[in-house]
């Protein structure tokens, strides 16, 4: 959805991978389609993006009396409410009568006849009085996080509303505090940002149609992501098939219907494209291919065999050496912001890229839907709801994923895992898909299968599968099991390596992104079985004031699993005084009220027999932290 905010952003031609692969304009791109110009010519309502059914496009509705299976469980998921128009049905109803301040701006929110309508005025000059109102028209995201968009006056452009709803906890934040950004962060978003990125694939078949300056005659085929964003244009698969006879036969027989695209009978490549078309970080192959998206929406088809005018960034591959050389020339932060340093990506949404680098895919059969199904049938209420929040299929949310093709492990699983069948030790994903990605507030399982090492935390800074559950231990004990169960080479360790619990030192050591993995990670709860909790409380409580709004969520969050803080109320969007004076009364109601007589706090977490930091060790620690800017860009 979004992109650092680096100057102008419009201004860099590669993709910006905001959450769904966006892409953010190039100045030069909205100029040459202003000179091949075009009038706008959509429907009312004038005040926002409209769905214009584009050529073949049929909607979903059409869709739905042949296929009423198919629509229900397409209905229900998350992918259908991506974008919404805004009513009183989708916006929460805490948003009536909202008032906060942010960035130097007072807002309101205002609700008439069933809109809500937001309007601010500047802190500095609260004389002035309140600007006139903006409807809100758009919302995007459903499931973790609301995000709502504005009328800006300027024909079908839209600019942010600067609070963002978290669904889970029914609390609203600003937008920038709910992801990993710097502090200093503030609303960077433009108008038309939505318009020339988010669209991108939030909705099916949008096309910004760029006007002129900021403003923008946007169209959409349908608002989410529906059925043709996955299955093609449905025209001609409709009037073919009014012939029963042709019907009668494609049912009765093994031949697929060129018609339409059904991306569970693609060859893997193609169905992994069907969602890697918006899973993944991707770029325009030209100027040319950009401005044609602009003005008349994506080429590419599900089944074709590439995406058309874009292509896959993996940073580390031969391919497109002059796109990439330009994306690293116009946005050296791209590559960053995206990918750990040896091109694993660690911000989520972009599943395909870690897909397209696992081993498992060189085999040519294993595909998105290896694990993931779209329309499953005949689950229960619980299994539709394990299935509306990751659309796994029924069955797959363990080792039965990967037993499908590695069938033999099934009766090795301790002598391969050192671990007892039972634990969380032996399950398949946490040593080969661990928590290393980060978006919407928490750890997010890589899609890239991989197996650990020490190297990738000493060379890249990502946290390793076994020290994300063992986070009491060093990165030495790491490195001895290893070697001894699957003979990698002994790393050269250095003494913290040797004696520091690696969790500590990621926690206070590492960039914001490794912080607020770990911070999440103190909260998951076979990382707390292997680990143990008694020593978790000064380090969640501590960094209740880390300068990254994300961190700080997560260190609540994480603080609310452990005993006497499940209650624990913290504003994490706090100024920062008000923030160090929560944290030190929490840390008081710990030491005094919480902490349990006779806990042990091994030596490798920097604690002493009393539960209370070694100071030297801390201060040494604090004074290496990465303090470069970090935007994850989801």
């Amino acid at each position: 959805m979004r992109s650092p905010p680096t100057g102008n952003l419009r201004k860099f031609w590669p993709a910006s991978a905001r959450r769904g692969g966006a892409a953010v304009l190039l100045a030069a791109s909205t100029a040459l389609v202003a000179q091949a110009g075009f009038a706008p010519d959509s429907p009312a309502p004038a005040n926002r993006p409209v769905k214009v059914l584009g050529a073949g496009y049929v909607s979903s509705d059409a869709c739905r009396s042949c296929h009423p299976g198919n629509y229900a469980s397409w209905h229900d998921s998350y992918h259908r409410t991506m974008t919404q128009v805004a009513d009183a049905t989708n916006i929460p109803a805490a948003l009536d009568g909202f008032e906060r301040a942010f960035d130097g701006w007072d807002y309101r929110v205002e609700r008439s006849d069933g809109r809500f309508f937001v309007r601010k005025r500047p802190q500095a000059d609260a004389a002035r009085g309140w600007l006139e109102p903006q409807q809100i028209v758009l919302l995007t995201g459903s499931h973790h996080l609301k995000i709502f968009w504005l009328e800006t006056g300027e024909g079908r452009t839209l600019v942010q509303f600067p609070f963002a709803y978290i669904v889970e906890e029914k609390i609203w934040a600003p937008v920038v505090q709910t992801f990993v950004l710097p502090p200093d962060a503030n609303n960077f978003y433009a108008a038309g940002e939505w318009n020339g990125a988010c669209m991108d694939c939030h909705v099916t078949q949008g096309r910004s149609r760029f006007v002129d300056g900021d403003k923008f005659d946007s169209q959409v085929s349908e608002f989410g992501i529906a059925c043709e964003a996955c299955h093609s244009q449905g025209a001609d698969h409709i009037a073919q098939n009014r012939n029963p006879l042709r019907r009668y036969a494609l049912h009765l027989g093994d031949r697929r219907d060129p018609t339409i695209a059904n991306p569970e009978r693609l060859k893997a490549a193609a169905a992994n494209l069907a969602c890697g078309q918006c899973h993944s970080v991707w770029a325009f192959n030209s100027m040319a291919d950009k401005i044609a998206w602009n003005r008349e929406g994506v080429k590419f088809r599900p089944g074709q065999p590439d995406l058309q005018q874009r292509f896959v960034v993996q940073p580390n591959t031969p391919d497109h050496p002059e796109q990439k050389k330009m994306i690293r020339d116009t946005n050296p932060h791209f590559i960053g912001d995206r990918f750990w340093g040896d091109g694993m990506i660690r911000v989520t949404g972009r599943e395909m890229n870690g897909i397209l680098a696992s081993p498992c895919a060189k085999g040519g059969e294993f595909s998105c839907l290896s694990c993931h199904e779209m329309h499953p049938k005949n689950l229960t209420a619980a299994e539709q709801k394990a299935w509306t929040s990751d659309q796994l299929k029924a069955g797959l949310d363990g080792d039965a994923a990967c037993l499908q093709c590695h069938a033999k492990m099934k009766t090795q699983i301790t002598a391969h895992t050192h671990h007892a069948a039972a634990s969380e030790g032996s399950r398949c994903y946490n040593c080969h898909m661990p928590h290393t990605t980060y978006g919407l507030l928490r750890g997010i399982r890589s899609h890239q299968v991989s197996s650990p090492t020490v190297a990738e935390s000493q060379l890249h800074g990502r946290p390793n599968a076994c020290n994300l559950c063992h986070l009491d231990q060093p990165l030495a004990w790491t490195a001895d099991k290893l070697t001894a169960w699957y003979r990698q080479p002994a790393p050269a360790l250095s003494a913290d390596d040797r004696e520091i619990a690696s969790g500590v030192r990621w926690l206070l050591s590492g960039d914001a992104g490794q912080r607020a993995l770990v911070a999440w990670g103190m909260g998951w709860a076979p990382a707390q079985q292997a680990a143990g909790r008694e020593w978790l409380y000064p380090f969640l409580l501590a960094t209740l004031n880390d300068p990254y709004a994300a961190v700080r969520f997560d260190a609540w969050k994480s603080l609310r699993t452990l005993p006497g803080f499940t209650d624990f109320a913290f504003d994490y969007t706090m100024d920062e005084a008000a923030r160090q004076a929560a944290a030190s009364a929490a840390y008081a109601r710990w030491r005094d009220q919480v902490r349990r007589a006779g806990a042990l706090y091994p030596a490798a977490t920097i604690l002493d027999p009393a539960g209370r930091f070694r100071p030297d060790v801390l201060q040494r620690l604090l004074s290496q932290r990465d303090h470069r800017q970090v935007f994850l860009a989801e």
